[in-house]
């Protein structure tokens, strides 16, 4: 009988196959890239340091139909502690950071640099120092090489200097301390945002909230730049990130709005509540906080305007849930609270916060995970007691009563349902109160259709489901008075006073609104046409279309006293909503020839539009 032990003596007996290795680390589940970077981050404030600077090199996209850029390299450079040799060889490998015994800090197992970078990127090079830059030591981790056989962390290594395109994107500040790390990513094939400008924009608000206890208390400083390939000398973007509270309670913050910026939107929801744990023998403290948005935040000029769709409504938009924060760096924001109040589209969400902290120590409890995304066991036990049924129901029924993250939710649930109400009477003061005298202003259909629209398409940009359209960025780069005369010029044209078109003009652009509904005499048998001017998008209306007497007919018999929730008035905005869609997907189209042939299709419609609607005058005789 042949021995089977013997046979399996040359065999490859590494535990992890070189290409599937790198596939796993490839695989890392991180939100976006900004997590990813946060991670960098972390490893930065772990080492000390007091400045991290984030270096985004592009380059020229050749062939594009636009001079347009893409990023091409991304760098993370801090003033910290640095590495020695040995050091630099574990915090390459995947498990193999110093941090794992640390009782403090916000490392967890030592797989933040590895993973993080390889989840973004094909290469990842570590420049280290710890006496002057002249003492740097280099190392790299490289998916292709991993994928052909390499089981080993390159050698560090004194002869690979800094690239000189980082020596001057960064700043002197950093290169001129005794000790600091570069990490540059290169390669990169799984970044979300491709321009620089837009990574900055959303690493900015994500870091921004991520770490902004530490930003608030002047731990440290993050600073972003970008710059094009040839020219590290000439940023194109070179600021600070401003720490983004979901709680409202700091100041400053980077809500986009006066007084805001400045000083707090929220205030404190009665007095935080401290949670005694017994974790492995030893007490520990997890603090929950609430705030609440304060009455003036939700102040808007007219009674039918949304607080939500003001600037400061939008940014709070991003900031829904509850945050749950470790060693002072958030690990998620939990929105699997947001039943409270009918559905998560509840827009009275967005005016609440609430904020969980504890330490490390508390890991297991809360479920925290290798890359620090999440809390597994607070999202099950948030997720469990979403059910419409008493919380003490479902604890009873689960055995669950002396689990105290299921106390710590439930009390949560119940807050933030009581903070709903209290935010519901709010709304209810703010929208009885009268406005401009005694008697209550309604907005015009065409107005409410037109704010509707503008509002929409800026949280579809703000989520990432739409891009900016050439109209979008002519309404943010072109200036304001020379869009107010481009649109004054164009009003006139449509036969209004120069009184009428200059307040017209001066309305589109202050309020930053994206359409405009014009009367005006089209050939055919077209109901509208869209053009994009000075960043707004013009629909103008066939006044020799049926449809065009049948709006101003619905619109005529409503009286000022008409409420916005009549089926008449609705019926109008919702017209003039459908008009506003297909300008919007007109203004979508890039190529030329599909654009003529959408509007084909417009005349095609207005035709059958036509024939319709003057058989239904015709029965109606």
């Amino acid at each position: 009988m042949v021995n089977q032990i013997d046979q399996i003596d040359d065999m490859d007996r590494d535990l992890f196959h070189g290409s599937f290795a790198a596939q796993a680390m490839r695989d890392s589940r991180y939100h976006n890239t900004a997590y990813a970077i946060a991670e960098l981050i972390d490893n930065s404030i772990d080492a000390e340091a007091g400045t991290v600077e984030l270096l985004c090199m592009e380059k020229p996209n050749m062939g594009a139909t636009r001079d347009q850029r893409r990023l091409s390299r991304l760098a993370v450079l801090d003033n910290g502690k640095g590495m020695e040799a040995r050091t630099l060889l574990d915090a390459l490998k995947f498990g193999g950071g110093t941090r794992h015994s640390h009782l403090r800090g916000i490392g967890k197992y030592g797989m933040g640099l590895p993973t993080s970078s390889m989840s973004q990127c094909k290469r990842v090079d570590v420049w280290t120092w710890q006496s002057g830059p002249d003492s740097v030591i280099h190392s790299s981790l490289d998916v292709e090489e991993i994928a052909a056989g390499m089981n080993q962390v390159p050698y560090p290594d004194a002869d690979t200097p800094i690239p000189n395109q980082w020596l001057i994107a960064g700043s002197d500040e950093i290169y001129h301390n005794k000790s600091g790390t570069l990490i540059v990513w290169s390669e990169l094939d799984k970044i979300k945002w491709k321009r620089a400008r837009t990574l900055i924009e959303n690493t900015s608000r994500e870091v921004g909230r991520i770490h902004r206890h530490v930003i608030a208390d002047d731990i440290i400083r993050i600073r972003t730049v970008s710059f094009l390939r040839n020219r590290p000398s000439d940023p194109d973007q070179d600021d600070y990130v401003v720490a983004n509270d979901p709680l409202y309670l700091m100041s400053p913050t980077s809500v986009p709005e006066k007084p805001w910026d400045t000083e707090p939107m929220f205030e404190r929801w009665g007095e935080p509540n401290y949670y005694k744990v017994e974790v492995d023998g030893k007490e520990e403290t997890i603090v929950v906080d609430y705030s609440i948005v304060k009455q003036a935040a939700l102040s808007i000029e007219r009674r039918t305007q949304n607080p939500g769709a003001t600037p400061r409504g939008r940014h709070a938009r991003h900031n829904i849930g509850v945050s749950v924060v470790r060693e002072g760096r958030e690990i998620v924001l939990e929105d699997a609270f947001l039943r409270e109040g009918g559905s998560s589209e509840n827009p009275q969400n967005r005016w609440w916060g609430c904020e969980v902290r504890f330490n490390r120590n508390c890991d297991d409890l809360f479920g925290v995970d290798h890359n620090k995304q999440m809390v597994a066991h607070f999202t099950e036990a948030a997720k469990t007691l979403r059910e419409e049924r008493s919380n003490q129901a479902i604890l009873d029924e689960m055995d669950l009563d002396d689990d105290p993250i299921y106390e710590i939710v439930g009390d949560i649930r119940n807050r933030t349902r009581s903070m709903m109400d209290a935010i519901q009477n709010m709304f209810d003061q703010m929208r009885g109160k009268p406005t401009r005298g005694s008697k209550q202003e309604r907005e015009s259909p065409e107005n409410k259709a037109v704010r509707t629209a503008t509002d929409a398409d800026k949280d579809a940009i703000d989520a990432g489901t739409e891009k900016r359209t050439q109209t979008d960025i002519d309404r943010e780069s072109i200036p304001s008075e020379e869009r107010e005369a481009g649109l004054r010029d164009q009003f006139k044209k449509f036969g209004k006073s120069e009184e009428q078109a200059r307040e017209f003009a001066q309305m589109l652009v202050r309020e930053g609104l994206s359409y405009q509904f014009n009367p005006a005499l089209l050939d055919g048998s077209l109901i509208f046409n869209t053009r994009s001017i000075q960043g707004v998008l013009h629909i103008n209306l066939n006044t020799e279309h049926p449809v065009y007497d049948l709006i101003s007919n619905i619109e005529g018999r409503l009286e000022d006293s008409t409420d916005e929730l009549d089926p008449a008035y609705q019926a109008v905005v919702a017209i003039r909503l459908l008009l506003a869609s297909w300008a919007r997907m007109e203004d979508q189209t890039e190529l030329d020839s599909e654009r003529r042939q959408l509007q084909n299709i417009v005349m095609d419609w207005g035709r059958h539009a036509e024939k319709v609607i003057n058989h239904l005058r015709d029965r109606g005789r």
